[in-house]
């Protein structure tokens, strides 16, 4: 009876024993599921133990006690046996819990962990889509300068070209007028030499032919005379004029004194632009 006491009182000191380590241990959040696994197992090594030294001692006690006995010990018997099935449920429950609560604690870890790197991954990408969006609006931009300066290039040109085209007549029309011009002088010299035999018919007479091919030579002369005066340059006033300066058209310059010259030697208009003219 002594040793039979003395387990049923081990026995009931058992699971406040195993309790008080759980909780010394910190099982639960602080120590961990690594730790209360092994002291489980070592908890149930101690319940086989104690099972095992209980039934040789049942059998020692069969054949020292008689029958009174042996039904209050397999009452106390069951009893322990209850106890021990429902401290094992309660750890294995206990056990559950925790492992449950780990595992949670390990989800939220994890879901933080993956929140922290796709929010930095979504910053990154908005960057690079602001960055992307500003290098558009650039180059929309600056393709809409350059389509504008496209057609104010073209809008140059083709005034450029009615110019051209306008300059070409122009000098046409001063061509067919010096034309003219030298066909209606020569008409006049011809007229004022007609004239002049008539009027000095006995001067004319003592001079001779030579007379006529003076009047000749000195009415060719006075035209050379004027139009190499026409056509000289009015800066230098040396060599012949072959720019034609824009807007007010005149023909007045030589390529060497139109690059010095800011306006029209003779209206004064601001120069704009200047072509050369290739007269032959």
């Amino acid at each position: 009876m002594a040793i039979q006491a003395q387990l049923y009182s081990e026995n009931i000191g058992f699971p406040m024993c195993g309790s008080l380590d759980l909780i010394d241990n910190g099982c639960g959040l602080v120590g961990g599921a690594a730790g209360f696994n092994q002291q489980i197992s070592s908890q149930l090594q101690q319940l086989q133990q104690f099972q095992h030294l209980q039934n040789q001692h049942q059998r020692d006690q069969t054949f020292s006690f008689g029958s009174t006995n042996n039904n209050r010990e397999s009452i106390m018997f069951e009893k322990q046996r209850y106890e021990i099935d429902q401290f094992i449920k309660s750890q294995n429950e206990r056990l559950r819990l925790l492992l449950q609560e780990q595992r949670k604690q390990q989800y939220e870890v994890l879901v933080k962990k993956i929140e922290s790197k796709a929010s930095f991954l979504l910053r990154q990408k908005d960057e690079e889509i602001v960055k992307a969006r500003n290098k558009t609006m650039e180059l929309q931009n600056m393709l809409k300068k350059l389509e504008m300066e496209n057609q104010a290039w073209q809008r140059v040109a083709q005034e450029n070209e009615a110019m051209v085209v306008s300059l070409n007549n122009r000098l046409e029309q001063v061509r067919e007028e010096q034309a003219s011009c030298r066909f209606n002088s020569g008409v006049d010299d011809a007229e004022s030499c007609c004239e002049c035999e008539d009027n000095n018919e006995g001067i004319m007479e003592t001079k001779g032919n030579g007379g006529f091919a003076a009047v000749d030579s000195s009415n060719q002369r006075q035209e050379e005379q004027e139009e190499k005066t026409t056509m000289v340059c009015k800066c230098c006033y040396c060599r012949n004029s072959s720019v034609l300066f824009l807007p007010c058209r005149h023909l007045c310059s030589c390529k060497d004194c139109a690059t010095f010259l800011d306006s029209c030697p003779v209206c004064r208009t601001p120069k704009k632009a200047c072509i050369e003219a290739l007269i032959s």
